[in-house]
């Protein structure tokens, strides 16, 4: 099926970037989670939202296949177009599962969701976009405000070893702390130079050679496809409890995910630090 969708747009002349996000789609059909037996009623008639997609993680071959179980499922993107969605359009146009209601379709960036209701979902998915993000300190804050007491997140990461990041180091909890105190934004290219010497390009052959590489990289505001941080589940699971989530289970998954499940928790540190730091 990803050989003939592949075929169908090279003959459409659509672009490599599309091409790649189907290809990348390999890797999220694959063995469902072993946790998902044990917190499927997290979802099971649920209402939730997911933060990008929709991903075929969710769907029914997918790694975390929660979407035939959902009661309904709305979705946020940072634009009314993207390289892995294509065209969206805000409005009851999610469509995620043929089986189900679409949702509402909202278009905001991660770290400002402004317009969408606090304290309401179930639950909140997320399929390697996190670190696309360049604040995820402040991503995952407006995340936990959409959540209901006890609300779960469903967090899904590359891991590095087997990405095109394997030459890159993992970025530190330190580094993350100090991207939100300094209101980084979406904008930021500080990661570049260090994405261009260690990028496995023979690893992201849709990447084209390193000119075209670069070229993309510059226009990252546009397109979104650096990865600003790099992880593993360690640092994952720190970057969660930092947040005030409580981590309830964490999984390593072929071919190259890190899964954690967490739910709502108290406030979170990073605040509280901030907090301290004002009454100085």
């Amino acid at each position: 099926m990803i050989r003939r969708a592949i075929h169908i747009l090279q003959s459409r002349g659509i672009s490599g970037l599309v091409r790649a996000a189907i290809v990348r789609g390999r890797g999220l059909l694959a063995k469902p989670s072993a946790l998902l037996p044990t917190h499927q009623d997290r979802f099971i008639g649920k209402s939730g939202i997911e933060i990008g997609g929709p991903s075929q993680a969710f769907s029914r071959r997918g790694v975390f296949p929660v979407y035939p179980m959902v009661g309904n499922l709305d979705n946020c993107n940072f634009s009314a177009s993207t390289v892995w969605e294509g065209i969206l359009q805000q409005g009851k146009t999610f469509v995620f599962d043929p089986k189900k209601p679409a949702g509402q379709q909202y278009l905001a960036e991660t770290t400002a969701l402004n317009g969408l209701p606090s304290e309401t979902y179930d639950f909140v998915l997320s399929s390697h976009m996190l670190e696309h993000t360049a604040n995820p300190i402040l991503a995952l804050l407006e995340w936990k405000r959409l959540l209901a007491d006890g609300g779960t997140l469903v967090l899904l990461l590359p891991d590095r070893r087997y990405t095109f990041d394997h030459r890159r180091p993992v970025t530190t909890l330190a580094h993350l702390i100090d991207d939100f105190k300094a209101g980084m934004g979406e904008d930021d290219l500080t990661h570049l130079q260090e994405i261009l010497a260690l990028h496995d390009l023979e690893r992201d052959p849709d990447a084209g050679n390193m000119e075209a590489f670069k070229a993309r990289s510059l226009r990252n505001m546009e397109n979104r496809c650096l990865h600003h941080h790099v992880f593993d589940t360690r640092l994952a699971t720190d970057l969660l409890s930092y947040a005030g989530f409580k981590i309830c289970a964490a999984e390593e998954m072929a071919p190259h995910h890190i899964l954690v499940l967490a739910s709502k928790g108290e406030s979170p540190q990073v605040l509280n630090e901030l907090s301290n730091s004002n009454e100085r």
